[in-house]
């Protein structure tokens, strides 16, 4: 009898007590996460951030490999949607190539884009809805594409070019501008654009 009292007397403790605090404490910032319903999420560091991401704090939970730790030796992250879209690529399509495609990251669903002159500052164009298609592609990366409305934005595109934003309403929050033109040297015959186009 005193044998089997000396047994269970040094079992450690410690390791079990300490796997059901750090249960809890995943537990906890789960159920918190829930309870937001934001766009946060915690994510293992060998995952990594993903893309259009950033990191609210860096912590450590039991459910994650210790394996690729972030900085401080962190094991997981809490992380949000950052909002910003990215451009990836764009450029001039369409046989007459007054068209414009953009591949990227992030974009919301209602996603629009704004264009300017290449130096300047007011947008001279817009398009949105039913103005530009969206979709994803086979890669898993963001598209839109649009064609070029008026005989002013397609003179500067053929010109000097013209800045293009992707814009999330719902972040509020636009990628940085890029500046794209058409080819140069494209003989298109006939003409779609003479005398003028729609």
């Amino acid at each position: 009898m005193v044998l089997f009292l000396g047994i269970v007397g040094c079992q450690k403790e410690d390791d079990h007590y300490l796997h059901e605090e750090s249960i809890t404490e995943n537990s906890e910032i789960e159920l918190d996460l829930k309870k937001n319903q934001s766009s946060v999420s915690v994510v293992c560091s060998i995952e990594g951030i993903p893309p259009g991401y950033k990191v609210e704090e860096y912590i450590t939970v039991s459910r994650c490999p210790n394996v690729n730790l972030f900085l401080g030796r962190y094991n997981a992250a809490i992380v949000s949607k950052d909002g910003t879209p990215k451009i990836v690529s764009a450029g001039a399509g369409c046989d007459d190539y007054y068209c414009i495609w953009i591949v990227g990251d992030n974009f919301e669903s209602n996603a629009y884009v704004d264009i300017r002159s290449p130096n300047g500052a007011n947008i001279i164009g817009t398009y949105r809805g039913t103005d530009r298609q969206q979709y994803v592609n086979n890669q898993g990366q963001d598209v839109i594409t649009l064609r070029l409305r008026s005989q002013a934005e397609r003179n500067l595109f053929a010109n000097g070019g013209l800045r293009i934003w992707v814009v999330n309403p719902v972040a509020r929050k636009w990628g940085d501008g890029r500046t794209i033109r058409r080819p140069g040297g494209v003989i298109i015959d006939p003409d779609p654009c003479n005398p003028i186009c729609p």
